[in-house]
């Protein structure tokens, strides 16, 4: 059994009700999973985004987010938990890296898993929308710039313009891109608006990066296998075509998703599924 979920967006607006009540609920869901799919084992799969580190001082979300972590320790001694960096808490990778092997759980971009006669392969999916953005198509530059946010974040939702003046203070902060937008700021600024925006307005994201998941281009520009099932989230629509071997998590209750929304894996059947 495997059970995968993303864009969470915890501690994403502290004050917000919504947001305190999508997270209480993430933590039933939690309780939920552990007690019932994953009772005696499986996989659970942090599809990305989870917390949210981009509008926040990261160290106030990951206290603020302490309930939600405890329980994801607490599922690790029975299941295996698989954290997968979404570009609004990139910097996890980064502290996974720094505490070796005394972080929790493992903390990666792609992921391989095999259920059944089913072959998965998971990852956030900022992958597909940095190929479908008029501003940047390299990969390394968005995963610097998002992990730049993460550190740069701030209660006062100010992370764009303070990572902007970051580099033009420290220009060796841009050392190792590859294929640095010409617009720059215009890329960083491109990364902070919202979900509809970015996805589903002028530039159309959304579109685009669905369009490029269901070809099989996907082997070629993500290192897929042909006969891989490709399941991301990061737009925040859920769907699952089995026939195109695709599947996006959903989100959180996160515009445009209206619910909690989650994957399921049984016997290498993937299906959606409503908490």
């Amino acid at each position: 059994m495997i059970i995968a979920v993303s864009d969470v967006h915890m501690a994403e607006r502290p004050s917000d009700r919504q947001v305190k009540a999508d997270d209480a609920r993430f933590l039933e869901f939690l309780d939920c999973t552990a007690s019932d799919q994953l009772s005696s084992g499986g996989h659970l799969v942090l599809l990305g985004d989870i917390v949210d580190l981009w509008r926040r001082d990261f160290v106030r979300a990951l206290i603020e987010s302490e309930p939600a972590l405890s329980r994801l320790i607490e599922i690790s001694r029975k299941a295996t938990v698989h954290y997968i960096a979404g570009n609004h808490d990139f910097h996890m990778l980064r502290m996974w890296e720094l505490a070796n092997n005394r972080f929790p759980f493992e903390v990666t971009k792609p992921l391989r898993l095999e259920d059944g006669m089913t072959k998965l392969f998971f990852i956030h999916g900022y992958q597909l929308e940095v190929l479908a953005n008029p501003y940047c198509k390299s990969v390394s530059a968005y995963e610097t710039f998002s992990e730049g946010l993460c550190i740069a974040g701030d209660d006062t939702g100010n992370a764009a313009d303070k990572l902007w003046d970051t580099f033009n203070v420290a220009k060796s902060a841009l050392d190792g891109i590859k294929r640095l937008p010409s617009d720059l700021k215009g890329a960083i600024d491109s990364m902070m608006q919202s979900q509809g925006i970015r996805m589903t307005g002028p530039h159309n994201t959304r579109a685009m990066a669905e369009q490029l998941a269901s070809s099989m281009a996907r082997v070629v520009y993500l290192g897929m296998e042909p006969d891989e099932f490709l399941i991301s989230g990061h737009t925040h629509r859920p769907f699952c075509n089995p026939e195109e071997r695709i599947a996006n998590t959903g989100s959180w209750n996160k515009e445009p998703c209206d619910h909690y929304s989650f994957i399921e894996i049984d016997d290498g059947r993937v299906a959606l599924r409503k908490f």
